[in-house]
């Protein structure tokens, strides 16, 4: 049992919203958190991104981006470092990159797709896309 710090009165608050995936498209967001972790299997570190979204319609979502900087398999690594780069050119980032907070709080666009539930993980989104805010494609017929 645990008493509240004030009474909670739930007539003034709305239920929380799903979590479904968002639709797949171009959605403005910014990075909010990130933090390097430790693999699973302790054979590497990756990059943990936060994005929030911008856009009007789904404000405040979260996507989730994580990159294989450290790894055994040098192709996750290759990978992780091309969407790193990515992301920097989308924040205007030129040069050296040497903590993850210089990518806090620049708008940009980024491109979601639809990732299929599982038997374990219900549907989801995959970031596979990065462009300047500016460059934000306005309708999906956009070649980005």
């Amino acid at each position: 049992m645990a008493q509240l710090p004030s009474v909670f009165k739930t007539d003034d608050h709305e239920e929380m919203g799903g979590f479904d995936a968002l639709p797949a498209g171009w959605y403005g967001a910014e990075v909010i958190k990130s933090e390097v972790k430790q693999t699973r299997a302790k054979t590497g570190k990756y990059l943990s991104l936060q994005f929030k979204i911008l856009d009007e319609e789904y404000e405040g979502r979260l996507i989730f981006c994580n990159l294989n900087l450290v790894n055994p398999n040098p192709q996750a690594v290759e990978i992780a470092q091309r969407e790193l780069k990515s992301i920097c050119v989308a924040c205007g980032i030129d040069g050296d990159l040497d903590d993850s907070v210089d990518l806090h709080n620049i708008p940009i666009g980024i491109k979601l797709t639809i990732k299929p539930a599982t038997a374990d993980y219900p549907e989801g989104n995959n970031i596979k896309g990065y462009c300047k805010q500016e460059d934000l494609p306005e309708d999906e017929d956009s070649p980005f």
